[in-house]
């Protein structure tokens, strides 16, 4: 099948999300016109970590207000533990628990199952040119590429650990260790097509290297270059071939404009090579084997445009729309996309109904789902959410396998 058939559903979204756009950090916050992400996080890309500023906007601008109060009624309490931890100027401490139960059914079964996502402990030190930021927790299963022990489960993670340096106003930074990807939109929802079949994913996707970063009013930039993920230590899949040969290095980076304080357009590119295919997309699709895992010679590359846009009230859109590009020694290169189109609806502080779109096509199938997701920051730094999801998962040789996933969470942070 030629590239053009193969890339059609992808075309279709971008069709649709682009002209909508002419009319983690949570990239809804655009919302409050914030086009920047470094104001509120120690990572200049945003996600994890706040600042001082950003606490005071975790109380004033995220959570519901009881008691008829408004944001500007609100008078943040510094340091951490609602004011009970006092914290210099220059250091920042964030404490991340985040627990959930998953129901999916497939192949008409359901299985049930409780997930500790997210027990992280955060730090951070911003002292004049110097910034560091590092993170430690504890997962009982998943995020082995975060792992800094090697057991079958139970398993201490950190999932990023870097050190850096920022220049003329803080508008520079250099940045090295292990970062999360400077790729799309920073979504939270790590699971979606952009972010897992892209290998950018928050929860443990990171990878060690170097970074500069460009965040200035109007445009932001950052390109990575990686080194690989040196937490891969075990020989995977057969012990005559070391984990080095799975590490992937490459490139990442996006720049992204800001027209105004509620519209922005960026374009993001990826390319990455591994002796061995380290099977990226075996995540992505269940019901489809991944070609490339334990390829030799496998190029792995992803480019694309992604925009936030408020569109006006309670009304944000986001956007993202990647083409696929995957190769590897004996096998044909494999054509595809996945595109994600968002709408997220406040009708009142702090409660966002959230209508997720998603498309992919990877290895020969077309893959659709769509999200109904309820999230509720229901008191600073707490946030209660459910996601609904149905997915039509395509076959490789042809028709569906549909699945229905209820995802319930909790999540304190401080």
């Amino acid at each position: 099948m030629s590239p053009a058939p193969r890339l059609l559903p992808l075309a279709l979204l971008l069709l649709v999300a682009l002209p909508a756009a002419k009319a983690h950090a949570y990239p809804w916050m655009i919302r409050h016109e914030y086009t920047n992400c470094s104001t509120c996080h120690v990572d200049p890309s945003g996600f994890g970590l706040l600042t001082e500023y950003g606490r005071a906007q975790a109380q004033i601008v995220l959570p519901t207000l009881w008691g008829g109060k408004k944001p500007e009624d609100i008078e943040p309490t510094p340091g951490i533990v609602y004011g009970a931890v006092p914290l210099p100027s220059w250091l920042n401490v964030g404490l991340s628990l985040r627990g959930a139960v998953l129901s999916t059914t497939t192949l008409g079964e359901t299985k049930w199952r409780d997930i500790l996502m997210i027990a992280d402990l955060r730090l951070g030190v911003t002292a004049g040119p110097f910034l560091a930021s590092a993170s430690i927790g504890y997962v009982p299963t998943g995020a082995k590429l975060a792992a800094l022990t090697s057991s079958e489960r139970d398993n201490i993670v950190s999932r990023e650990h870097w050190l850096g340096l920022r220049f003329d106003d803080n508008k520079l930074y250099l940045l090295g260790g292990r970062m999360n990807l400077p790729f799309g939109l920073r979504n939270v929802e790590h699971t979606s097509f952009v972010r897992s079949a892209t290998g950018t994913d928050t929860n443990s996707a990171q990878q060690y290297g170097g970074q500069v970063v460009w965040d200035a009013p109007g445009i932001r930039a950052a390109v990575m270059g990686i080194a690989g993920n040196f937490l891969v230590r075990d020989p995977v899949p057969s012990d005559t071939v070391p984990a080095s040969a799975y590490r992937e290095q490459g490139y990442s980076g996006y720049v992204e404009g800001a027209f105004s304080h509620a519209f922005t357009l960026g374009l993001s590119s990826l390319a990455t090579h591994a002796d061995r295919g380290p099977g990226i997309g075996a995540i992505t699709n269940p019901f489809v084997t991944d070609p490339f895992f334990d390829r030799q010679d496998v190029w792995r590359q992803a480019h694309g445009l992604f925009s936030r846009w408020h569109v006006g009230g309670p009304w944000v859109l986001l956007a993202e729309a990647d083409l696929l590009v995957e190769s590897g020694s004996g096998l044909p290169r494999d054509w595809g996309g996945a595109g994600f189109l968002q709408a997220d609806y406040e009708p009142i502080q702090g409660l966002h109904l959230i209508f997720t779109g998603e498309a992919l096509r990877q290895y020969e199938a077309t893959s659709y789902g769509g999200w109904f997701s309820v999230s509720w920051f229901f008191f600073p730094y707490c946030e209660v959410r459910l996601d609904t999801v149905f997915t039509e998962y395509g076959l490789a040789g042809g028709g569906h396998e549909p699945s229905f996933s209820v995802l319930g969470q909790l999540h304190f942070s401080m």
